[in-house]
């Protein structure tokens, strides 16, 4: 059976401009996650780190289910909207990345990701080159839709992306953990392969999208990937806080190439087992990734080409209260 790896890694900087880190990430035991706080200095450092928080009791569990992810969801908005309340403002946290859904690796036919997001922070999605040897900059998507005034804009027909850009401020967003309205998270499945990348907007929103996808696409490790957006970020100005988390997941490069080793046992390339292409499909709310109803798996999206989603072009932020 093949074996699959995963090699990530994981920082955060406070910036060029702010006071206070507000980012908070999880980055352990099949758990990427990346929260990026508002409500100005402490309180927004409280709330995304009570958020992070939430999810810890998720570390030993083998298997994880959309149920366990919306009680540390709903367990959140409690903990984050009290700190709101108890400061007399509103305390709140966007919320995006990776949960591994079985911890045996080894069960790849049945594993996959749950992608979740609440805000605008980002998860992204590269795939690897099919001789193996690097990742694929084409294939570099968001796999997320942003909860923000900019986006929504955009998808009610209402403005052209670019239109949207110019008018609307960047820094509105219409969901948060901690929102007095309460919270509908995005959930996503996502097959298991692939470099994921997980960042706030101080990631995003510093550099251009033809540069970032050339920098995760680099075939360097997840820490050099990490190094290099956080440069860029602060070479661009450094205007947020910025957290970054690569998560590299592939087969065994050392795995045996059955048309090398034992050429005299192939008899027809319909013996060869071809890897399908990468998919992911979001989960309406009452579907788990084992009952996705049909529906939902007739309209796998296949990831999507650089210059093909609007949505991918327009960098919209978190909200910041406190400024």
């Amino acid at each position: 059976m093949t074996q699959v790896t995963i090699q990530k890694f994981e920082d955060t900087t406070i910036g060029l401009k702010r006071r206070d880190n507000q980012d908070s990430y999880l980055s352990e035991s099949g758990l990427y996650l990346v929260a990026d706080g508002m409500g100005g200095g402490v309180g927004g450092q409280l709330a995304s780190s009570t958020a992070i928080s939430c999810f810890h009791r998720l570390r030993n569990a083998p298997i994880r289910s959309r149920a366990m992810i919306e009680s540390c969801i709903r367990e959140a908005q409690q903990r984050v909207e009290a700190i709101g309340e108890e400061k007399g403002a509103i305390a709140g946290t966007t919320l995006t990345g990776l949960i591994l859904k079985d911890m045996d690796l080894n069960n790849q036919e049945d594993n996959s990701w749950y992608v979740i997001n609440i805000g605008d922070s980002r998860t992204y999605h590269l795939s690897s080159l099919t001789n193996g040897s690097g990742w694929d900059m084409t294939t570099f998507s968001q796999l997320t839709h942003d909860h923000s005034q900019r986006q929504q804009a955009i998808d009610s027909g209402k403005m052209l992306p670019n239109e949207a850009k110019r008018l609307i401020p960047r820094n509105i967003i219409t969901q948060a953990i901690g929102s007095p309205d309460g919270v509908q998270p995005d959930f996503f499945k996502a097959d298991l392969e692939g470099r994921f990348i997980m960042c706030s907007d101080g990631i995003y929103g510093m550099i251009d999208e033809t540069q970032m996808a050339l920098l995760c696409s680099q075939n360097v490790t997840p820490e050099t990937v990490v190094r290099n957006l956080i440069d860029a970020a602060l070479d661009a100005g450094g205007d947020d806080n910025a957290t970054v988390i690569i998560v590299d997941i592939k087969e065994d490069q050392n795995a045996i190439d059955p048309f090398t080793a034992f050429p005299e046992e192939i008899e027809s390339t319909e013996e060869i087992h071809v890897p399908r292409e990468w998919q992911a499909s979001r989960l309406s709310p009452e579907e788990d990734i084992d009952s996705m109803n049909d529906y939902t798996l007739e309209n796998l999206r296949v990831q999507a080409a650089l210059s093909t989603p609007n949505n991918q072009t327009d960098d919209a932020d978190i909200v910041e209260i406190e400024e």
